[in-house]
């Protein structure tokens, strides 16, 4: 995960999200033990971080608006089993910056303009 951010920007996770996550709020990371996470919602991890502590933690963004979490960001722990399954179902997309070959036509190919009265 830390490699696919580092080289091409945020990727897509999917987490359980918990009631008690629900009620995140403030700047501190946030972890949960859960035995077998349910995967039942998406959210963005944009980056990671170290706590003076030691405690390492991804940077995530919610889809549930910034009156959430820190104005709508969160850290989340690392640590196997509290980090809400956010290790177990991510992807990413990479752009792809070819442009197709413009399109040719002919005269006879053009279609002419339908108005509609």
């Amino acid at each position: 995960m830390k490699a696919e951010i580092y080289a091409n920007g945020p990727i897509s996770c999917g987490i359980e999200a918990t009631p008690k996550f629900d009620e995140y709020v403030g700047d501190y990371v946030y972890g949960e033990k859960l035995e077998k996470p349910d995967i039942n919602h998406e959210i963005s991890i944009l980056g990671f971080g170290v706590e003076d502590d030691g405690t390492e933690y991804w940077i995530g963004r919610n889809s549930w608006g910034n009156y959430w979490g820190h104005w709508g960001f969160f850290k989340l722990t690392m640590k196997q089993g509290f980090n809400l399954g956010v290790d177990t179902d991510c992807s990413a997309g990479i752009p792809s910056y070819d442009k197709p070959p413009p399109k040719t036509t002919t005269d006879t190919e053009k279609e002419e303009p339908i108005f509609i009265q």
